[in-house]
């Protein structure tokens, strides 16, 4: 019998969409190529917590969870940022406050600052109801960074190693949770959380779900040079325009 997880902290806020950005779909310079059935988690040692037990910095532990699952896509020996680099790092994004983070706005600033070794080059929204877009970003940039709502259910499913299911996810709302998607098959969605792998079926993830967003890494453009099949130039454009 496995032993219960820890859950940690919540921490995502209300989402938006910034004026004059479009979806991901907008971007697309012919045909995007076509997901697999299956995109396999990739093989991370330790997913670690990030600080997300102690503080509700999930948007930033999330896009660090990101990072490390586009490495497996770009192949490059990349150092990540550790708990306390995590913690600090959020902490001087929220001027010293256990806040919690808008996911637009945190993917908007790091673009402009880095995140250590790491950088974001562009982004774009995903239709949370098209799962067919939702898995191609998987596929292309090594994951989606998506925003949740949790229910206690979820919570407990979690601990115990449950996958989240339609029924635990249809409890009362106890907040919002930033989890990047980095894997999935023909039953599930995969996401990191609280330095794990959960499992999240595809009625659930339509029931949760509250936004997406498909992010191109700067080591992603520097190793392939291009969106596959996305304009990164036009996106970059739009994403310039956002701080004019």
């Amino acid at each position: 019998m496995q032993e219960p997880r820890p859950f940690g902290k919540l921490g995502c806020l209300p989402g938006k969409i910034p004026v004059g950005l479009r979806d991901l779909t907008y971007y697309v310079a012919g045909d995007l190529p076509k997901a697999p059935p299956a995109v396999t988690v990739p093989d991370v040692a330790n997913w670690e917590m990030l600080g997300n037990d102690q503080y509700g910095d999930c948007g930033v532990a999330g896009l660090n969870h990101g990072f490390m699952a586009d490495a497996n896509i770009t192949k490059e020996s990349e150092t990540f940022a550790n708990d306390d680099q995590t913690v600090a790092y959020y902490l001087n994004y929220t001027n010293g406050q256990d806040a919690g983070v808008v996911l637009a706005d945190y993917l908007n600033y790091v673009r402009t600052h880095g995140f250590y070794d790491n950088k974001v080059s562009a982004y774009a929204p995903v239709n949370i109801n098209d799962v067919p877009t939702l898995q191609t970003a998987v596929f292309m940039y090594g994951f989606a960074y998506a925003g949740i709502a949790v229910t206690h259910e979820m919570q407990v499913a979690f601990q115990d190693h449950q996958p989240w299911t339609a029924e635990v996810c249809s409890g009362p709302i106890v907040g919002g949770h930033c989890v990047p998607l980095v894997g999935y098959d023909d039953q599930y969605l995969y996401l990191v959380t609280w330095g794990g792998i959960q499992a999240i079926s595809y009625s659930a993830w339509h029931a949760i779900a509250t936004e997406a967003w498909a992010v191109i890494t700067g080591e992603f453009e520097a190793v392939h040079g291009d969106g596959r099949g996305v304009s990164i130039s036009t996106l970059h454009k739009d994403l310039d325009k956002l701080n004019a």
